[in-house]
């Protein structure tokens, strides 16, 4: 059966890629988006803390956008940098209150919607929004439908790229430490989502609804 997700947070679409390409249609909500986005992706650019659910609607800057129920599942993937360990090279931050309000903000939205969620973050957020249910490698996930069993021996690959580590050597920005051109723009690209992950959450989700599915016929 179709899925039609909502991706929060969207970024580098990292989800969205995958749930589209197994035939499922995808809502993708971010400030900056990539675009051009693949066939099965919609974009929306608007920043999430302005998206609201209000009488069975979403609205978005202020104005009825669909129903909840028009979705049948939800992934986001907040922003990290306030939570993140290593702090891409910049001095820590005391207290991750923006981080924090983006986390929470999401979470409530997810779980006003009733709908099947799952929500990705760093390890150093655990401290501040609770423990996370499972995690794949340095992704960890809250949720409703988070899979029991998770893939591991991931890491986010562009971590490893621009830390020089040598199974990575030769591939462009190899070694770029956060500084300079590329360096401004790697942040997005550590954090998006590996296709291991989302086809695992994605397989997850396809079994929930098929379940529910068959519960309701």
């Amino acid at each position: 059966m179709a899925v039609r997700l909502l991706d929060l947070f969207a970024g580098e679409l990292g989800w969205s890629k995958v749930f589209a390409a197994r035939g499922h249609h995808c809502i993708c909500v971010d400030l900056k988006i990539p675009k051009q986005a693949p066939k099965g992706c919609d974009i929306v650019r608007c920043d999430v803390l302005e998206l609201k659910i209000k009488d069975g609607w979403f609205w978005v800057t202020g104005q009825k956008y669909v129903r909840v129920e028009y979705f049948d599942a939800i992934v986001a993937s907040s922003p990290c940098e306030e939570f993140s360990t290593l702090r891409n090279f910049r001095p820590p931050v005391i207290y991750p209150a923006m981080g924090v309000k983006l986390f929470n903000h999401t979470r409530e939205l997810c779980e006003a919607s009733g709908l099947p969620y799952v929500m990705e973050n760093v390890a150093g957020a655990m401290r501040y929004v609770g423990k996370a249910v499972h995690h794949c490698g340095p992704f960890y996930l809250w949720g409703n439908a988070v899979p029991p069993l998770m893939p591991q021996g991931i890491r986010k690959g562009l971590t490893a790229l621009v830390m020089g580590c040598r199974e990575r050597k030769g591939q462009q920005g190899w070694n770029d430490r956060g500084t300079g051109k590329k360096g401004q723009n790697d942040t997005a690209k550590v954090a998006t989502i590996p296709p291991e992950l989302a086809n695992c959450v994605c397989d997850y989700m396809e079994r929930i609804l098929l379940d529910k599915k068959k519960a309701a016929s």
